[in-house]
Order: structure tokens, then sequence, then C-alpha cells
């Protein structure tokens, strides 16, 4: 069977009811009628009047922000915009969760006893203590039936005073059932295998994904073989390959996906015939109705190794790869498993999960030309719901803030439903057998380096390795028939789905720089606030400088468009628009870049005007310079002591200021994606995390060497060569 053709995309059609209040300029609209393609607009006021657009206009002028959307404003009941994140549970131990779950439950019954009780039931051993038989039944009772019949081992009943201890430990942390976990750690197996052996555990597994038709067996051997192949070359001072046991390797072959699996052994025909017909999804058919956000770590030195790369690098690029692990974070769309956002990091945190819920809802169309993608990213949209697991840069209080200022409700999977967990994880495994599709291809690319500037541009392989990472995501995931979509590639479905079931309204752009935009503190004087050599004012910065003078006031910036901010006000945030007649969607990297290149052209001159600075941004964006800052991947971030320390530079240039256009500015052509284009290591506002990660591990490897190792290698001695099973080693 052929492979499946990309279909073609052009835009999605937005939801609006007649509840939702429409905004274009200063007219509220309310839906007339939606239907044959035309959207038909009524002023809510009389007299009425009628706008009219089709669905394709509706969109674009929606997605620039000329028609703005408040869902719910006309309802009677109005809905609160309130998301309450759930906790995840899937990183503990069945037993764990559900003891948790069995105090959750006895919380809740005890709130419902108390408020049906006339004057309540106080928590004391007296009132209480005669209760907690029947609570702690009733609380049992509902967890079985919350765990689909799983069993639940017995629990105690608790005492009075180990209640009122998680009670309060549950509304101190606002209802966080994630609390309520035991935090006993048992021992850990320890993982001995090293990432070269690892690496051949999994080109042997793949084998069974092959016409050969393989058994586990045979692919043990093959793996041995591979193994002793590899050992009898290998120089004295170099360590012995590992070989993995049958179990490891059964374990490794489960984990390929059972479509991959039928697709290699028998071909894309049966594949398609029997997952088609056999396998339905997971009950989520919108696009948007749920997002899954993972992060996992992937062994650098591993993923080289597997894509054929790893013999050619240097001497100096091996040591540096085998010193880092990167994190990859990525959110799923479960009714079409489209990939819709995915960032790199050095170690999990919280900004690089609020990046990844901003990501989803942003246009991506430049960064896969910037990743020199044929596939572009077109999928976007505001979530419904968000499910996480219990990593530690996904469950804290900035992801749970950005979600409820997103009106997107963060939760865990239900208890006793495994088939909605996983997704995102199995997708990681899936993203391994990508990666050898590029073996020979793209990822040779990591160490060509080609006719840019190796001093200015970036380290090598780690930027290189993630455009090649997304590129084969948009290229080949996307474009690659998945199991649970009957068949149908990521691409397809999502393009199918999104012309059967509209997608929510975007965030507008102003309320977007509100939410993720970065904040900083400004001085408000008589020319408004001042940022980057760019004034902006409002008729209400105006009236706070006649009633307090000159103030400090706290402002964020949208680092993708400079042409407004926003400031604070009485714990609410305004728009000032910029006063030099400053383009759109001019981004702060760019904007940095233009104005250090004018400072130094025009050392002698007090004021450059805006069609000047045009003339330097237009060659960055045709050279793809500004395609490669507008889109970090991760792995470089723009921080805000970086931006800060530029501008400061900038104070020393006193009298400099930048201008209206004499005459009317010539128009900022677009960014344009080059494949050949970095983040250079000298970019403005910039941070090389992955050089102060390396500076961090050697000197906790210094630390190390001081106070000894004598602990480590009793384990080790102790361990033996046990391997463990497939599920302990980190990929």
């Amino acid at each position: 069977m052929s492979r499946q053709q990309p279909k073609p995309f052009s835009f999605m059609p937005i939801a609006v009811t007649v509840m939702d209040r429409v905004t274009i300029g200063n007219t509220h609209y309310r839906l007339f009628s939606d239907r044959d393609g035309e959207v038909v607009l009524e002023t809510e006021n009389e007299p009425s009047r009628f706008a009219h657009y089709t669905q394709l206009e509706f969109f674009e002028r929606h997605d620039r922000g000329e028609i703005k959307i408040e869902q719910g404003a006309y309802s009677k009941h109005r809905r609160k915009c309130v998301a309450n994140p759930g906790l995840p549970f899937r990183s503990n131990s069945f037993k764990k969760r559900a003891k948790a779950k069995f105090y959750h439950e006895l919380i809740k019954a005890y709130d419902d006893l108390d408020r049906l009780t006339a004057g309540g039931v106080p928590r004391t051993v007296d009132d209480l203590g005669p209760r907690m038989e029947e609570l702690a039944i009733r609380a049992l009772d509902v967890t079985r039936k919350i765990l689909a019949g799983e069993t639940v081992t017995g629990q105690r009943v608790p005492s009075v005073g180990h209640f009122n201890k998680m009670y309060r430990k549950y509304w101190d942390s606002g209802k966080k059932v994630q609390v309520l976990v035991s935090g006993d750690v048992g021992p850990k197996k320890p993982n001995t295998v090293d990432a070269e052996s690892l690496a051949l555990w999994e080109q042997a597994a793949e084998t069974y994904a092959t016409d050969a038709r393989l058994t586990q067996r045979d692919v043990h051997q093959v793996a041995l073989a591979m193994i002793a192949k590899a050992n009898a070359v290998r120089g004295p001072d170099q360590h012995t390959l590992l070989a993995p046991s049958f179990k490891v390797m059964r374990r490794m072959i489960t984990e390929l996906g059972a479509y991959h699996v039928c697709c290699g052994r028998k071909g894309r025909a049966k594949a398609d015939m029997k997952f088609g017909l056999s396998k339905g999804g997971f009950s989520f058919f919108r696009p948007g109705e749920r997002v899954d956000i993972d992060e996992k770590q992937v062994d650098l030195m591993i993923l080289l190794q597997y894509a054929h790369v790893w013999d050619t690098l240097t001497d100096e690029e091996k040591e540096s790869a085998r010193r880092i692990r990167v994190w990859v974070v990525v959110a799923i769309d479960l009714a079409t498993r489209y990939v819709l956002a995915m960032k790199f990091c050095m170690a999990p945190n919280s900004q690089t999960t609020v990046d990844v819920i901003r990501m989803m809802m942003e246009d991506k169309r430049e960064l896969s030309q910037h990743v020199g993608a044929i596939s572009s990213w077109i999928g976007r949209c505001r979530p419904e719901m968000v499910y996480t697991d219990a990593g530690s840069g996904l469950v804290n209080d900035d992801v749970a803030d950005i979600m409820v200022e997103c009106e997107i409700d963060h939760t865990r999977p239900e208890a006793g439903q495994p088939q909605a967990r996983g997704h995102v994880e199995s997708s990681f495994r899936g993203h391994r057998r990508i990666v050898r599709h590029f073996q020979g291809r793209t990822f040779k690319d990591i160490v060509e380096r080609g006719d840019y500037d190796s001093v200015a541009a970036a380290s090598l392989p780690l930027d290189r390795f993630e455009k090649h990472y997304v590129r084969a995501i948009l290229d080949i995931y996307h474009n690659t028939p998945h199991e649970g979509l009957g068949g149908e590639t990521p691409h397809n479905a999502w393009v199918r789905q999104t012309q059967m079931h509209k997608v929510r309204p975007f965030i507008e752009p102003d309320i977007m720089r509100h939410i993720f935009g970065m904040q900083f503190e400004r001085t408000l004087d008589g020319d408004g606030l001042r940022y980057l050599h760019v004034q902006y004012h409002s008729p209400v910065l105006a009236d706070m400088l006649l009633k307090h003078g000159q103030i400090v006031v706290p402002i964020r910036v949208d680092l993708a468009d400079m042409s407004s901010i926003s400031f604070q006000k009485d714990g609410s945030w305004y728009v000032a628009d910029n006063t030099i007649d400053l383009a759109p969607k001019i981004s702060v990297p760019e904007w940095m870049a233009m104005v250090d290149r004018a400072t130094s052209q025009f050392k002698d001159s007090t004021a450059v005007t805006l069609d000047v600075l045009y003339v330097t941004l237009n060659e960055m964006r045709e050279a793809g310079t500004s395609a490669a800052l507008n889109n970090p991947l991760g792995l470089r971030v723009i921080s805000r002591d970086a931006i800060e320390s530029f501008e400061r530079g900038l104070k020393n240039k006193a009298g400099f200021s930048v201008q209206k256009a004499a005459a009317e500015a010539m128009t900022p052509v677009g960014a344009i994606g080059r494949a050949g284009a970095f983040i250079g290591e000298s970019a403005f506002g910039f941070d090389d995390i992955v050089f102060e990660t390396e500076a961090r591990l050697a000197a906790e490897d210094e630390k190390k060497a001081v106070q000894g190792r004598k602990d480590v290698a009793k384990s080790r001695k102790k361990s033996g060569g046990r391997l463990g099973s497939a599920s302990d080693i980190e990929l």
C-alpha cells in the first residue's frame, strides 16, 4: 500500500455561539448565523447592523487579533473562568495511588457529612471518632468504583489525629491530592548499562519488526552477536560492552508498538486492514478536547549512535555529548495524535512547560521553515483539557496559574482507565524509530558544518540535533500511519477533524501578552515608558503621571512582538502602544540585533530613523537569521538578565534614540526560514544553558572526586552484572 499523501490545509473554523460576545474595533456583536461557510454577526445595540464574513476571513481576522471573542458573555449564568488543576498519580505505585485516593474520598465523605449534619461535625475524637469506621467504608467503596474494579487493598481506619493531619495538608495545598501520597520510598534497582551497549540493544530489537519475522529468541541471539562483534574490535583501554538478558530484550520488543511491528513483519496493507478495523481510538474526537503534556530525558550519545553518526563526531564533540542529557517536553493532541508543541531543556522546569503551553496556541509555520521541514506545522489550538503526569516541571504553581488564566482545565488521567495513559510515552518510543529514518540522510547534517561561520554559529552537535529532531516529527511522525487512528496519519487526522469540529477561539494577542509576557519594571516619565529605546504611551499612563508623577511601573513584553507592551495599574493590565510607528511582529532579539548594528555604524549620530533599521531587518529576515532568533527550540533561551544587560549597555550611549521614518517607512518583509541558520553564540538576549550546564556538571564531578566514591564503588560491587529490566533503562 502506498504511503498516504498529506491532505492540503487552509484554515480551522472557529467555534462561536450565540452566548459569545464578538468585538470588532469598538463595536460589540453576537452571532446571528453560521452556516454554508458564512458567519453573520449582529450588533448588540439597536438599530441592528450586520457584518458578513466567510469562515476563512473570520479565522484570519481572529488570528490577527482584529476579532475578539469573549466566551459566555451573554449567558444568564456566566461560566466562572476557573480551572482546578488535578494531581497526577501515574509516577506512583498502584498501592500509593489507591491509598491517596482513599484518603481523598475520606475527606470528601467527611465534608458531605459535615455539610448535611445540623451544626456540623467537629473534627474531635469524641465527635468524629465514632463515625470514622462508617466514613472509611464509604470511602473505600467509592475508591473501588473509581479504579474500575481493580483490586484495592484494605485500608486501615485512620485515627482522628492522622485524619486531621491529612485534612489540613489537603486544604492547605489548595485541594491537591498529590500531597496525600505517601512519601516513603524503597530501594531502587541499580542500572549499570552504558550508552553504547544500549544503542546496540535498540538496533537488535528493531530486527523483530522486519519481514524476516525473527522470533524473540532469535532477536536475543542477534543482540548477543552484535555485542560480541563490537567487543572483538574494541581496544584494551575501552570498557567491555554489556549483553542483555532475554527478559530485557523481550521488554524492549514489546515496546516497539503493535502497528510498527505488524507493518514491518506483514506489510503496511495488512497492518492498515488489521488496525483500521479493530482500533477505535481512545474516545477523544475533537481536536483540543484533550492534550497530553509529558517530559522525557533523551541521552544525546545514545540517540547519535542510534542514528549512526556517532563515529563521525570529533573527540571534543563526543566528550561534550557524553555529558549531556537533553529533556524534551511534548504536547500531543489525543484526538489526532498531532504534536502541538515541543521544547528542549537541560532539566525539567516550569518555564519550559509554560513555553510549551504557549507554543500550542501559536502559529508555527515559520518554525517549520526554519528547521527545513517539508510538511508545515499547522497544528495549534487552545485545549479544553491538559493532562500531565507528576513531572517536576509539570506540576507546580507557575503552570497551574497559567492554566487558569488560559481557561484550560489541568488534570490527571482518571484512575482505572489505563487506555487513557501513556500516549506521550508511546510517542517517545516512536520517536526513536523516527531517528532511524534519518541515518545517512538528514541526521548526517549534524556534523556537516556547511558554509556558515563556525565561530558565530551555534555549538555542535546540539543545535543541529534539536532542529533535525523537530524536522523528524514534522516530516515523518506526522505523515506516518498511526495505529491509534486506524492507520490514518496525524497530519491528515488533524486536517479532517478541524473541518468537522470547530476549535476554541484563540486568546487575543493583548491577553496573551498579559499572561505570557516577560516582566520588567520601568520608570514612567513625560514620554511614557521606555523599553529598548522604544517609547510607549497611552491615556491611562498620562493619567497616572498626572496623579503620581514619575513612578516605577511593572510591564510585560511579548518577546515576539514589540509593537505594544502591557503595564500594570491597581492590579490590572493595560495596553500601551509604541509612539514611533513600529511595525508589528518585530521580535525582541531582532530589535536588539538591529539597534546594536545601528549604534555601531552610526556612532556619531544621536538618532536613527526606522527606515534605516528596517534595511538591517530585511537583510536578517531574508538570510534566515530572524527565523532562527524568533524560534528558539529550548537549548538557547531568552533571559531577562541578558536583555537587561544589553539595555544597560544602551544607557552608555546617552542621547541616542530611534525616531519615526522621515517619509513613509518601508514595509518589513516576512521572515524566511533557512535550515542553515542558527542562533549564534553571541546573539543578544540569549543565555547558553548548555555551556552553563556543562560548567555545573564539571563542578559536581570535581566535588565528587574530592569526597571520594567509596559508596558508589561498593554499590556497583554488590550489584554485580545485573541489568534489571528494560523499564529501568532511561532513554
